[in-house]
Order: structure tokens, then C-alpha cells, then sequence
């Protein structure tokens, strides 16, 4: 993501972020042919061209739809890439149609401060040139690849000279009900949204971040000055909600913040800049399908939210790394010798409710598809898996690659984002074999649908 996605003459000149964002899908489309060869093969001239591509105007649906069918031979793909097509020329023509306003804030836009509540002190305790072809446009942004809850990255897989975005198709609103994969482009440069099909499936929906955080209440972003962003399902449509603080963690319909001071764990009331104090310190946030966890800053305890300002239940000792899968709640020990799983209601009551699941590791990683972590050393990726259980476990770890920079869990499968930053790569649990999608990228964010 070191530029625009192929377009030598810099970057795109549209009025409007949506236009900007049509512009650079068109670009990787046609990617490879010159100005000159698509006016000899379409009925628009060459000085059209340009400002189609520039996104100084928007190019005409009809010939939009020919182009993808025509530069996509894959009918999904084909399929997919036409919604992607439609939505990004609705959302440039709504934006051509509207005076400047605020209500499409670009991403470089920095979160406002959120309101603060009362709680108990600890969550625990309560120019276009006609020649040049498109091939070094494609790549100008940060995702060159094709590829992206937690925020994780991924790996890197091949892609065209073309800037990945993340996530799947677009969202539908705020919430984010289908899941999806986005990305921050190198260099905090662009945030994209994937739209599942292959290395030219980048969509740019927003400008500068820092970090991401998704779920099903939607994609978030932190600005440059760590102020919190919303997105709101089109691109360049970003909406202030507060600071980003020290942590923030997404689960269900809502998202939670640690302020920076590590004094308060707050939600979000839904509009505006307003929290709610809901928990004191804490030291780091969890949010997924089981619920909103966070740990104590003094002797790292774990504690979940049970719904309510001040109300926290006790849930286990400290450990050195925890993740949450679609269901469960993991925990490796201090030591880092064994991996167990919170399974409440299931042991007696002196006994804390966690059963072995599997051995030593380095750092956990969860989601809908499973329970991942690194080896010990940090170097291999490994699934917790049945087929690798010995005698009387019935599971146990099971290598599948090389770990990276970050790792995000999906559905089906897992992304990382290498150890360099320059691909992105996805693992699928239905035929265990890696391909490439993007890169390169600073992080990735995967989300996967609500109970999936």
C-alpha cells in the first residue's frame, strides 16, 4: 500500500472519496492496458479514459459491467466483483449528488472524546499518460495483494501490482452481519476492504489508521491522533465516536473501550461520543462470541462482563495469553507449558472450571474457526486439532505453515500477514493448502458472521 493501485500519474482526483474509490477499482480492472488500447476497444476516448480513471468523472454503469465481465472469466468471481462494481458507482454518484458535508468525514479523520460513567474500580472487582500502461498503477496502494473478532494480519499471498482493501462484500449499514477481511495499507497509508475473490478484489474505504477492530457491530478504526472512527458500509463514510484509548474490544452489537490511563473499561453508547463507564482498571480487553473479558492490571486475573455497569464475575488466574474462539474462552499458562479451557458449570465449585486442551505454545489466536497459536519459539503456526490428539487427549496441536507479523481467524480458515509485512496469506481448514490474497499491509482485521 505504498501508492494508489497503478496509476503512475499519482494519486486519484476525484470530488469525493467514493469517486477516488470507483477510480482506483477501475484501474485495477483494467490493469495492464493502456489508455490508447481500451479506447481502440471500447466506444470512449482516450481523453475519458483519463478522467475515468482519475475519478475526475464516473464512468458509466453500463460500461463498467462490460468491463468486469469482460477482465473477469471466473463466473463467482465474476458475480462478486459486479456487486462490488455496483456498490462503488451508487456510492460515487450519492457523493457527486451531495454538497461537501460532514457527514462523509474521510478516514484521515480523527474520533472525538467520549463521555465518561461511574464504576467500580477494576472490571474484577465490579495527469494521464496515454501510453503508460496500468500495471505500476495498479500497485500504487499499500494492499498489493488480493487478501484479510480481533484485528489480526496476514500472510501474504500473490497479487497483481494491485492495493488490497480488505473485507468481504460491502457492508450493509454499520454492522458487519456477513463478516469480512480489511486492511491497512503500508505505512498506515488507505484502508481496504476485500471482497473475497482474489488480489484485485481491493476495495480503498478509508484513508490514514493506525489499527483496526471488527465484529459484528461493525469496523472501527484509530486515527492517527488515536481518536476512534466508525465506518458506515460506504466508502470514504466515517463517523467520530471517541478516543481509541488503550484498548478496545468488539463483541456482539457492541464495542468496548480501556481508556489510555488503563483506569476505566467503557462501552459505547451508540451515537455520538458517549461511553459508559461499565468496569475500573484493567490491562487488556477481549471481545468475541462469548462475551467481553478483561484481565486485572495488578495480578493479570481474568474477569467477564456479565451486561451491566459494575458487573464482573471471576473467571480464572492470570495467564500469558488468552483468546476467544466461536464458543469458548482459552487460556495459556503462565509458564506457557499448557493451554487450558474455561468451561464454566462443569467443575465442581471449589474447583476453578478450566480442563486441559492442549500443550505448550507461544501465543493464542482464536475465532470462528478454531484455536490457533504460534510454537514456542514464536516461528510456526499450529490449529488445535482432533487428528493431532495423542492417546487419551483427544486433541492436540498441528502445524500448518509459518507464522507471521499478525494472525487473524476466520471462518474457514486463518490470514497472516508475514513477518515482513509484505504478503498476506490465507490457510483454509477445508483442504489445509495456503494461497496468496494481498499485501503488503501494516494489520488486518478478519471478522467472521455472528454464531458462524
Amino acid at each position: 500500500m505504498t501508492g494508489r493501485v497503478g496509476r503512475p500519474q499519482g494519486r486519484a482526483r476525484g470530488s469525493s472519496e467514493q469517486a477516488n474509490a470507483l477510480a482506483e477499482f477501475l484501474l485495477t480492472l483494467t490493469g495492464g492496458m493502456t489508455i490508447r488500447e481500451l479506447a481502440a476497444r471500447y466506444p470512449v476516448g482516450k481523453t475519458l479514459w483519463g478522467q475515468y480513471r482519475s475519478g475526475e468523472k464516473i464512468v458509466p454503469l453500463d460500461l463498467l459491467t462490460r468491463l468486469v465481465k469482460d477482465h473477469t472469466p471466473d463466473e463467482r468471481s465474476c458475480l462478486q466483483r459486479l456487486e462490488t462494481a455496483a456498490r462503488l458507482h451508487s456510492a460515487a454518484r450519492d457523493a457527486a449528488a451531495e454538497t461537501p458535508a460532514a457527514t462523509t468525514p474521510s478516514t484521515a479523520a480523527t474520533p472525538p472524546v467520549r463521555e465518561e460513567a461511574m464504576v467500580p474500580e477494576s472490571p474484577g472487582d465490579a495527469p494521464e499518460a496515454d501510453e503508460a500502461p496500468v500495471k505500476g498503477r495498479r500497485r500504487g496502494r499499500p494492499l498489493m495483494f488480493a487478501a484479510g473478532g480481533l484485528v489480526l494480519v496476514a500472510l501474504a499471498l500473490l497479487i497483481p501490482l494491485v492495493q488490497p482493501g480488505p473485507a468481504g462484500t460491502p457492508v450493509a449499514g454499520t454492522s458487519l452481519a456477513e463478516g469480512g477481511v480489511f486492511a491497512i495499507g503500508a505505512g498506515g497509508q488507505g484502508i481496504f476492504q476485500w471482497d473475497g475473490t482474489d488480489a484485485a478484489g481491493w476495495t480503498r474505504i478509508g484513508e490514514h489508521a493506525t489499527h483496526l477492530w471488527s465484529g459484528p457491530a461493525g469496523l472501527f478504526a484509530a486515527g492517527t491522533d488515536n481518536r476512534l472512527h466508525r465506518y458506515g458500509g460506504r466508502p470514504g463514510l466515517w463517523s467520530a465516536i471517541g478516543d481509541a484509548g488503550h484498548d478496545i474490544a468488539v463483541s456482539g452489537n457492541a464495542v468496548y473501550r480501556l481508556d489510555a490511563n488503563r483506569e476505566a473499561v467503557r462501552v459505547w453508547d451508540g451515537h455520538g461520543t458517549s461511553w459508559t463507564q461499565i468496569g475500573g482498571p484493567a490491562a487488556r480487553l477481549y471481545g468475541g462470541d462469548p462475551g467481553l473479558f478483561a484481565t486485572d492490571p495488578n495480578d493479570g486475573r481474568i474477569f467477564r462482563y456479565l451486561g451491566s455497569p459494575g458487573h464482573w464475575e471471576f473467571v480464572g488466574t492470570a495467564g500469558a495469553s488468552f483468546a476467544l474462539t466461536g464458543s469458548d474462552l482459552y487460556g495459556l499458562n503462565p509458564e506457557r507449558t499448557a493451554v487450558n479451557r474455561w468451561v464454566p458449570e462443569q467443575q465442581p465449585a471449589p474447583v476453578l472450571p478450566w480442563v486441559h486442551a492442549a500443550g505448550p505454545a507461544g501465543t493464542l489466536y482464536g475465532g470462528a474457526s478454531g484455536l490457533y497459536s504460534t510454537d514456542p519459539s514464536g516461528r510456526r503456526l499450529r490449529i488445535l486439532s482432533p487428528e493431532a490428539g495423542s492417546p487419551g487427549t483427544g486433541q492436540g496441536w498441528r502445524d500448518i505453515g509459518a507464522a507471521g507479523a499478525e494472525v487473524g481467524v476466520g471462518r474457514r480458515g486463518v490470514y497472516v500477514l508475514t513477518a515482513d509485512r509484505s504478503e498476506i496469506v490465507q490457510w483454509s481448514r477445508d483442504t489445509a493448502a495456503w494461497r496468496r490474497v494481498g499485501g503488503p499491509a501494516q494489520a488486518l482485521a478478519v471478522t467472521s458472521p455472528p454464531g458462524d
